[in-house]
């Protein structure tokens, strides 16, 4: 899924309830360093090459947003968002 910094998405908390939120940052358990770059794609910096580079596949479940929501933060793996829209 192509995402932005700023983008509208909803998802299902832990408590299973559909939470509306603003993803504010792009995390990562693999990576040090980590960035949405313009084309909406995440990249990582890598030390070897001294730039930016797409995640490898391996790694994509490491990948993690963090969403700002009317009750605070939640983090939230790309693959349990529901949505994505600036109509939410």
């Amino acid at each position: 899924m192509i995402m932005y910094i700023g983008d509208k998405v909803k998802f299902h908390n832990e408590l299973g309830e559909m939470t509306k939120g603003e993803v504010t940052e792009v995390l990562s358990d693999s990576y040090d360093d980590v960035i949405v770059n313009t084309s909406g794609e995440v990249e990582y910096y890598s030390k070897k090459t001294g730039k930016y580079v797409p995640v490898r596949a391996k790694h994509e479940g490491s990948i993690f947003w963090e969403v700002k929501t009317d009750v605070g933060v939640e983090y939230v793996l790309e693959k349990e968002l529901e949505g994505l829209s600036g109509n939410l």
